[in-house]
């Protein structure tokens, strides 16, 4: 049997293989969900609400308790009765039964706080995943201009050391004065700079990619498309009343407030119950004693009097209730600050991508006019590099504006409640 050679064999591997696909936005929004510490806190928290809600529930349910004791001692009733001292093992076992049948609005005003903890709890999850989308979206986002900025200062870098070199030989052969050495030099330090900037923006820019999404920033792919947005500022603010996570979450805390005081109110009620009771005692007067007893009935209890311990923790409730209406107030206030700003944010993002596209192609189309002129010797190879120069400018303010409309729209959406899960 014949063998194929390595390379045959490496090079049918390499083709057999499925391409690497670069990383698009879904997936790092995917992994930002799925590593971030503050979602797991939340989502332990959401359980947390959801337990103590399940035990206000349990406090109207029957409760069956058992008790029992058994020791070893001695009796002496100093002959009473004729009844001797004796060595005894009194043994007590006692089963209770009990059901609340009225308890003055205490357990349901205890569930209606719980319920509103477990919402809160709930639209506090949904915030922070909202807001680790728009993390996510604008680190990913800062991950490609970052790369893009870089790519074009480094052209400009190497064709402008190609020019400093070129003068340094002019200059030397006298064809040039030592001013444009000059200028050459330092076309090519700001270069330089430029370069150091950006790579320094995007070392930092994937850095905070892999601290979001917990993998490394391999290949990229472009931005999506735009998601859809409300179509008018009314329609966008009214959407954040109905869905923001924040603002639903103060009405909630305000539900919580409520029931505070129907709770503290509720303690000068009566509460009533049924019980059943069975006991089996033995050994526990005299020696030989036994006794089996079974109780079914109603207990009841009742404060007539507190000392202004309700009225003072139903002052306090309803100072409780104040507080949270503010913080309602407050926080309503603030979701319309915040969806105008989002919404004159993606307005203004918009009008500069447009600007700064027709400033981008301007720049292209005088650098090829300058490319030309320089060629025919009708203007100077600096000319052609400060072109660049203001075609590389145009292009990095054409991606930051795409960056900011992008994250704007994001943004907006998450304000409105406009995310999909």
């Amino acid at each position: 049997m014949r063998r194929l050679p390595v390379s045959l064999i490496a090079l049918s591997c390499s083709l057999s293989a499925p391409p690497v696909m670069a990383q698009d936005l879904a997936a790092a929004i995917s992994g930002a969900l799925s590593n971030a510490p503050t979602l797991v806190e939340a989502e332990a928290g959401e359980a947390a609400a959801k337990a103590r809600l399940d035990r206000a529930k349990a406090e109207g349910n029957p409760l069956l308790r058992v008790e029992g004791s058994y020791g070893a001692g001695r009796i002496d009733n100093g002959g009473f009765f004729g009844i001797t001292a004796d060595n005894v093992s009194p043994l007590a076992v006692q089963a209770t039964a009990e059901m609340p049948i009225y308890a003055g609005g205490r357990v349901s005003s205890a569930i209606d706080q719980a319920r509103s903890g477990a919402d809160m709890a709930r639209f506090g999850a949904e915030q922070a995943r909202l807001q680790t989308i728009v993390l996510a979206v604008g680190t990913y986002t800062e991950v490609l201009t970052a790369r893009k900025l870089e790519a074009r200062y480094n052209t400009l870098a190497i064709a402008l050391a190609e020019t400093e070199r070129q003068a340094g030989l002019r200059y030397r052969t006298g064809e040039i004065a030592s001013s444009e050495l000059a200028q050459a030099r330092a076309r090519k330090a700001e270069a330089d700079a430029g370069l150091a900037q950006a790579q320094g923006r995007r070392i930092s820019a994937e850095a905070a990619y892999q601290r979001l999404v917990g993998k490394p920033a391999g290949d990229l792919a472009p931005l999506p498309q735009l998601p859809a947005t409300p179509p008018t500022l009314d329609e966008a603010m009214d959407m954040a009343r109905a869905s923001n996570p924040a603002l639903r979450q103060a009405k909630a805390g305000v539900d919580i407030a409520r029931a505070g005081v129907r709770s503290a109110k509720a303690e000068g009620m009566p509460t009533i119950g049924a019980f059943a009771e069975a006991a089996h005692v033995r050994d526990q007067f005299f020696p030989g004693y036994k006794a089996d007893s079974v109780a079914v009935g109603v207990r009841g209890r009742w404060t007539l009097w507190a000392g202004g311990r309700v009225a003072s923790q139903t002052r306090a409730a309803d100072a409780d209730l104040d507080a949270s209406e503010a913080r309602l107030r407050q926080a309503d206030q603030t979701l319309e600050g915040m969806v105008i700003d989002a919404w004159q944010g993606l307005a203004t993002a918009q009008r500069m991508t447009e600007a700064s596209l027709l400033r981008r192609d301007a720049a292209a189309e005088a650098l090829r006019g300058t490319r030309l002129e320089a060629q025919v010797g009708a203007k100077p190879t600096l000319a052609v590099l400060d072109a660049e120069r203001e075609a590389i400018e145009a292009e990095a303010a054409l991606l930051q504006a795409e960056g900011m409309r992008t994250v704007a729209a994001w943004r907006l959406n998450a304000l409105t409640g406009n995310i999909q899960p």
